[in-house]
């Protein structure tokens, strides 16, 4: 395992602001994977600065680290002003990391394969999120179509409980573009699945 994959895959993201930075964690919004605070490299008024604790990484909305997202050692060299080869120094010397024993390694390797697989899990869960999406935007415009047709009590009696299936799509809307709660987006993409399965057979929700 190479000096940069010890770094990464041991040193977690946020103890490296806590103790390279002056990074205020006491009023962050935050989601199990994902923390926003005033970014502790610029005059941040507002907090533009994510940090991605599955991935250990960073993203300064604002520009910082040239606009690309970051990771420890990015987080050394911008708090230091250093190239990469001193942060890897002295992340190296400040954590120990000269002669990492068996258990060390393996406990990294861990760490590493979590994250692999966390950040397989996100892209599977948005590529379905998407999918889901543009389905009921196409079933939100016909039922609307539909409910536009009303114009007498029967028209009401005989459709009217497609206004109850539009509430239900604008609910799952909100909970599918609710990036900070990933169970909600599950919940609704297996919802959403579920209802679309009862609609082709004929089912109806």
């Amino acid at each position: 395992m190479s000096a940069i994959d010890l770094i990464k895959n041991s040193i977690p993201i946020m103890d490296a602001l806590d103790r390279y930075t002056a990074a205020n964690f006491s009023n962050v919004r935050t989601s199990r994977t994902r923390f926003n605070i005033r970014c502790p490299f610029h005059n941040d008024r507002s907090p533009s600065f994510t940090i991605y604790t599955d991935t250990n990484t960073f993203h300064c909305w604002s520009g910082c680290n040239d606009g690309r997202p970051g990771d420890v050692i990015d987080i050394v060299k911008l708090s230091r002003n250093v190239g990469t080869k001193e942060a890897i120094k002295v992340l190296i010397a400040d954590y120990g990391l000269e002669k990492p024993d068996s258990e060390q390694a393996k406990e990294w390797q861990k760490k590493r394969a979590y994250r692999e697989r966390s950040a397989s899990l996100k892209k599977a869960i948005n590529k379905k999120n998407f999918e889901a999406m543009d389905t009921l935007k196409e079933v939100e415009r016909s039922a609307r179509a539909i409910l536009a047709t009303i114009r007498t009590v029967e028209d009401l009696d005989r459709i009217g409980d497609l206004y109850h299936v539009v509430i239900q799509i604008d609910y799952w809307f909100e909970c599918l573009a609710d990036n900070q709660d990933m169970e909600s987006q599950i919940r609704a993409i297996q919802e959403v699945s579920h209802f679309l399965q009862n609609m082709k057979e004929g089912g109806g929700a």
